[in-house]
């Protein structure tokens, strides 16, 4: 880990050991990300991350853990579904806003979601960092929402875009 974000951890409360964190159980399989991140929030303008992945892959777990141990908001896209007109949708307006308090507030923030990048395109924003989970061990999805979440897939292609993409097996 070079010296420079070894301030950044120290800041915000971060033990090591043999330049490892020491903190929490999903310290080892969450390191890389952590360690991925840490240039991208340490001593600059306030960034957006966005952590994206089939349903049940783990990105809430992710979102949440790096929201306590990074120090920041976390927002949960499936928090914001409701049903409308015999369907799901998003309050996208309102993942806006929350997103646009936070920067103006000088605040880096998480957003998660299955079809995060869905959710960015619909508020016009785009995403400063983007995770990618992956999980062998995600349920397999009914029929319908697998053709949903591949047309998601070839639209977006979150994964080949990712900044980092993490394997998780669990």
């Amino acid at each position: 880990m070079p010296k420079s974000w070894r301030g950044f951890y120290a800041a915000a409360g971060l033990l090591f050991v043999s330049g490892e964190m020491s903190r929490n159980g999903r310290d080892r399989e969450y390191a890389p990300v952590v360690d991925a991140l840490a240039p991208v929030l340490y001593n600059l303008p306030p960034r957006i991350i966005a952590i994206d992945g089939r349903p049940g892959c783990g990105k809430t777990t992710l979102g949440r853990f790096l929201a306590w141990w990074l120090n920041v908001s976390l927002i949960e896209t499936d928090l914001f579904l409701f049903e409308g007109e015999g369907r799901y949708r998003y309050r996208e307006e309102e993942i806006g806003r929350i997103i646009d308090f936070r920067i103006r507030a000088e605040r880096s923030v998480i957003v998660e979601g299955v079809t995060v990048l869905r959710r960015f395109a619909a508020t016009n924003r785009d995403a400063d960092f983007l995770v990618y989970v992956e999980n062998a061990s995600s349920p397999r999805l009914r029929p319908e929402y697998e053709v949903q979440f591949k047309e998601y897939e070839t639209e977006f292609k979150p994964r080949p875009r990712a900044d980092f993409t993490l394997a998780l097996d669990h």
